[in-house]
């Protein structure tokens, strides 16, 4: 009777049942925005892990100011950020540019476009620095402002600006031929 009432004391969103649901619904966007952080299926797979356990036990601090589902992500994000802080730097960084390139295309030319604009987004994102490439994710991909980025990679706002303008600067050099540019 207890737990019963303890479930309806919780901000709808945060029921077991709609919990359950957008885990169902969404843990594969999760999974997609982890793996772009980390670069790595596994890491990424123990993030959206450890974030769904974050979650689930903190499921009673939810106040239903944001949707469930951004909560959630949120939460993942800030666990591929952790997983990638406590992994000692490798030489190169692998990224997996399929993953961030994961749009279905129509045609042949489309779907040769978008492998060779992958192979070329992929081999540039691997120039950029760990701190590079996830201000530039966090804030082109996922639309995080600046102070989140700093706060979450435990960074001052100068600092992920400096690494914002880098990772811009390099895959403009990287990625001219795609602009159009010679």
């Amino acid at each position: 009777m207890l737990t019963f009432l303890k479930s309806w004391a919780l901000p709808t969103a945060a029921r077991p049942d709609n919990f359950h649901a957008v885990l169902i619904e969404r843990s594969g966007r999760w999974y997609n925005a982890c793996l772009r952080i980390t670069g790595d299926p596994d890491l990424a797979a123990d993030a959206v892990q450890d974030a769904l356990l974050r979650a689930w036990r903190r499921r009673g601090e939810f106040r239903g100011d944001s949707e469930l589902d951004t909560w959630i992500h949120r939460i993942a994000l800030n666990a591929a950020i952790d997983l990638m802080r406590q992994r000692k730097p490798q030489p190169a960084d692998e990224f997996d540019a399929d993953s961030f390139m994961a749009a279905p295309s129509a045609s042949p030319d489309n779907e040769y476009t978008q492998h060779a604009l992958g192979k070329d987004l992929g081999v540039a994102l691997r120039r950029l620095t760990s701190m590079e490439r996830q201000s530039f994710l966090l804030k082109h991909v996922e639309g995080w402002r600046l102070e989140e980025i700093a706060e979450s990679l435990q960074t001052n706002v100068n600092n992920t600006k400096q690494a914002l303008f880098r990772a811009v600067r390099k895959l403009r050099v990287d990625l001219h031929v795609w602009r159009g540019e010679s």
